[in-house]
């Protein structure tokens, strides 16, 4: 009887022991395997902090806000083709940097983080004269004589 437990136990040890052996031949290989994944990996662009990302969108969005201080202070009628350009660049980048930090988990809302339509919210002048500007645009595309000013509105500058 005492022979059957040692053969038991000496089983059960090479079992155990099989199975470590086996654990570690296979971690082993795993990380043979991620070393070889990493080698091909192209390595992505060079990720920003958040507070980066956040500078950035600031800049931008100062760059409306002093569009609108102008407008509100001018009571102009239109805005300047570089005004347009500089809009939809500022468009461009904040909407990049509202979705780089929803992308990566850092975005916080409101009131640390506004979305694009809530920094439109905030710019009422600036945003109808843009859109005044490309219903203008749209429909100086339209119109059958291409010299023609749009109806109700003037030409562009």
């Amino acid at each position: 009887m005492d022979n059957f437990f040692i053969l038991v136990i000496g089983f059960l040890f090479a079992l155990m022991a099989g199975f470590l052996i086996f654990y570690f031949q296979t971690q082993q290989s795993l990380k043979e395997i991620k070393a070889k994944i990493e080698e091909f990996h192209v390595p992505s662009a060079v990720s920003r902090t958040a507070s980066e990302v956040r500078r950035e969108c600031a800049i931008n969005h100062d760059v409306l806000v002093l569009l609108e201080a102008d407008i509100s202070r001018s009571k102009r009628e239109s805005l300047t083709e570089e005004e347009l350009q500089s809009f939809d660049t500022a468009r461009v980048k904040i909407k990049a940097c509202i979705a780089e930090l929803k992308a990566s988990g850092e975005w916080i809302g409101l009131p640390f983080d506004l979305d694009w339509r809530e920094m439109l919210d905030r710019l009422p002048n600036v945003l109808a004269l843009y859109r005044k500007a490309e219903a203008d645009k749209q429909a100086l595309e339209l119109s059958p004589d291409k010299g023609a000013p749009p109806p109700g509105g003037s030409p562009m500058p």
